[in-house]
């Protein structure tokens, strides 16, 4: 009886392991299409750019794309949702990390336009981002770093750069929470109910 029931239970794993990665493949495939065509992308000169003062439309896509997943999966299996995003992200993230490992080098505005759109990426999906992913992204941040190449003759000042760099992030993050709205943590209901009944009783005292 151990015997049948261990055997039943790996089939099932299998079963639920082959489903999982038949609805994740063609999902990830997009996601790192998407961030192939943003990151090499044979028009941008990552060398010769100005300061990035807005997000391009690629990570956007990125995540509206992961927006449509976490509506699909809450929707039909809201058990799957950490698992499916986790997934997902992480395959984002290591085709990111291949694709500006092509990049040889970037100048003061191509860095920081690279670092300003993967750290958007990074704050707006913390929540479902793990060990394996946030690995990978501080190695994506390494890579662009060892990578900047200061323009001979230039005058650059970084912490200005930096700074407004990010401000940029800052403001991109503020006019962009409402439709990112579902990967930020849900409220704690019990401790929002007992600050709300303190707030009653400190009401009712005075």
């Amino acid at each position: 009886m151990d015997d049948a029931r261990r055997t039943l239970n790996e089939v099932m794993r299998g079963v639920d392991r082959t489903l999982f990665e038949d609805y994740i493949k063609p999902k990830a495939g997009v996601l790192t299409g998407l961030m192939r065509k943003g990151v090499i992308d044979p028009k941008i000169d990552w060398f010769d750019m100005p300061r990035p003062t807005e997000v391009r439309d690629y990570i956007y896509e990125i995540l509206m794309y992961l927006v449509g997943v976490h509506a699909e999966v809450s929707a039909i299996a809201k058990s799957l949702l950490e698992r499916t995003l986790t997934t997902l992200i992480i395959e984002t993230v290591n085709e990111a990390l291949e694709c500006f490992k092509q990049i040889k080098k970037f100048g003061m505005g191509g860095m920081l336009r690279a670092t300003l759109e993967i750290e958007f990426m990074h704050q707006t999906l913390v929540q479902y981002v793990n060990e394996s992913a946030n690995w990978t992204l501080k190695e994506v941040y390494t890579t662009i770093s060892k990578a900047f190449t200061r323009r001979p003759g230039a005058e650059e000042n970084l912490q200005r750069e930096l700074d407004g760099v990010k401000q940029t992030l800052y403001d991109t993050r503020r006019i962009t929470a409402i439709e990112f709205k579902c990967f930020r943590r849900p409220k704690d209901k019990t401790t929002s109910s007992r600050s709300s009944a303190a707030d009653r009783e400190s009401t009712a005292t005075t």
